[in-house]
């Protein structure tokens, strides 16, 4: 995770000679969202509109095309296939795209479909492109989407259920909002948001295999835990088997649910983030910008302040105090702890 400020990249052909656009557009930026060919009958009407934001785990692509488009790629073709296996498009103003990968799919407003970076694909959109697309990472994409390949090119209706809350939730995510979060852990969150409301749209449909179903009694306690962490992360003591007296069932049950409901974050990974949560949280206020950097990994509930230090650099990269000091604009510090802080 980065503490840098997040930046928005926006791309068009607005400034060339009509002439130039649709071959600049090509050349240059068709491999930047995935896809290894374009052409366009109306190449002398044509324009495009790109802006690119990148968050922990998926980045968001959203264009505009002013003339039909066609997308043709060949298997392996598609640039970044490791680090974003997959893409989910999301249709948005007029007209219909057809997708196929395999099958075909028709999308209209508000759809979406899920898309195989590795696969070769045809893409015809029938009126003027305006779409948004969620590059989804590799990590997320195994916790969460165990039979993703199964659902590919496969409408999802975006007037329905899940596939309903996940495209309003889509549509949503105003890109200058999203420049504008700061917190690491928030940031990290809008992945996991996007990836459960999808594995929950795919689940709806049947299309999800390769994982063990979750019950609605594992969802609820899975939910009552995670509350029951924010409320005595603070505590050194605390231990998946004080939660599990707490909720009258073994410590084995518990691991089961965070690791089923949990799509994988373990009870220490939800400690260990509502501790580091709070000590981003402590390191904003001007108050504590003199405080030792011990003092505030105790209240944070981390019983070993040299740990406190270590963990916090393997996540935002740089030392607490540091960390502190840059966000309220005090100028540079030495990026190591000294003795005093974490005796």
């Amino acid at each position: 995770m980065s503490d840098t400020p997040l930046h928005v990249h926006h791309f068009d052909t607005d400034s060339l000679e009509q002439k130039d656009r649709f071959r600049y557009w090509a050349d240059r930026f068709s491999r930047s969202v995935g896809y290894a060919g374009l052409e366009s009958p109306n190449r002398d009407d044509f324009h495009q509109h790109l802006s690119i934001l990148e968050v922990p785990g998926v980045a968001r692509f959203q264009r505009q095309q002013g003339s039909v488009i066609a997308v043709r790629s060949e298997p392996g073709q598609v640039q970044g296939v490791e680090t974003y296996p997959f893409y989910l498009m999301l249709k948005l103003g007029n007209g219909a795209t057809t997708v196929a990968q395999g099958r075909e799919a028709l999308i209209e407003t508000g759809d979406m479909v899920l898309l195989d970076a590795s696969r070769g694909m045809r893409m015809l959109a029938h009126e003027a492109v305006n779409s948004l697309v969620i590059g989804l990472s590799a990590p997320l994409v195994q916790r969460w989407l165990p039979g993703a390949h199964d659902s590919v090119a496969l409408r999802l209706d975006g007037a329905k259920g899940w596939a309903g809350v996940l495209s309003a939730y889509l549509r949503s995510l105003d890109i200058h909002q999203m420049e504008g979060i700061e917190r690491p852990l928030e940031r990290a969150l809008i992945g996991e948001h996007i990836l459960s409301m999808l594995s929950f749209t795919l689940e709806q449909r049947g299309l999800m295999s390769g994982g063990e179903t979750v019950s609605s009694r594992d969802h609820l306690l899975h939910g009552r835990m995670r509350s029951w962490i924010r409320d005595n992360y603070s505590n050194p003591a605390v231990s998946a088997s004080m939660l599990a007296n707490d909720f009258n069932v073994s410590v084995r049950y518990v691991h089961k649910v965070f690791s089923i409901a949990g799509r994988g974050v373990t009870f220490r990974d939800a400690l260990q983030c509502e501790r580091l949560d709070a000590a981003l949280r402590m390191l904003r206020t001007a108050a504590n910008s003199n405080t030792y950097m011990a003092q505030i990994a105790y209240r944070c509930g981390f019983s070993d302040a040299a740990y406190f230090g270590l963990v916090f650099r393997k996540v935002f990269g740089c030392t607490p105090r540091a960390y502190g000091r840059r966000l309220l604009g005090v100028g540079p510090e030495d990026d190591e702890m000294s003795a005093a802080e974490v005796s």
